[in-house]
């Protein structure tokens, strides 16, 4: 008769586990900024041990992710970190972030959703620039800039939601937007 050998870890576990690993190597890591991501999903989550999403990390990944999950341990987008990522439709902007730098979002023309919190202080020049498919925003009154051209080429914004105290840069968004005053 056979013997059945118990590895002590279940079938359904050891998968997961070898999932995990696989999909760990798809993010290149440094300390705690997340340098690149070279995966092919379509919906990521990124590790909860990333403070930082740095320069260019997903800047020219040719496979497009639709959705990216952002955990409460981010406290910065960085430079160009989601430039051109073209596929990319909807991201929320989780409570710890303070900063969104510069061409940040810049050419993710599916991007027609953002979420951003009221712990975001600053939106970077030209942050959210070519943005096509964003309609609509509410930058909330912890927002106490926005950059030059942070909006500019969202050419199907209407409406934007701001604080009169918030300094706004040159041409920040585009011509005939509505802009309505939280306070």
């Amino acid at each position: 008769m056979g013997k059945i050998l118990f590895l002590g870890i279940p079938l359904f576990c050891l998968t997961s586990l070898i999932w995990l690993f696989a999909q760990m190597e798809d993010f290149v890591i440094r300390g705690t900024v997340l340098i690149r991501y070279q995966g092919n999903e379509e919906h990521i989550s990124i590790p909860s041990t990333v403070a930082s999403i740095g320069v260019e990390a997903f800047a020219g990944n040719p496979y497009r992710p639709v959705s990216i999950f952002l955990p409460s341990s981010i406290t910065s987008i960085g430079y160009r970190a989601f430039s051109n990522a073209r596929g990319l439709r909807f991201i929320d902007i989780p409570p710890s972030v303070t900063s969104i730098g510069t061409y940040a979002f810049a050419g993710a023309r599916s991007l027609s959703r953002v979420n951003i919190p009221t712990s975001v202080t600053s939106i970077g020049n030209f942050a959210f620039f070519g943005c096509r498919s964003l309609v609509a925003i509410n930058i909330p009154s912890s927002v106490t800039s926005i950059g030059d051209y942070a909006f500019a080429g969202c050419t199907s914004l209407s409406s934007v939601v701001i604080s009169r105290r918030t300094q706004i840069g040159r041409y920040a968004f585009p011509e005939g937007v509505q802009i309505s005053f939280s306070d």
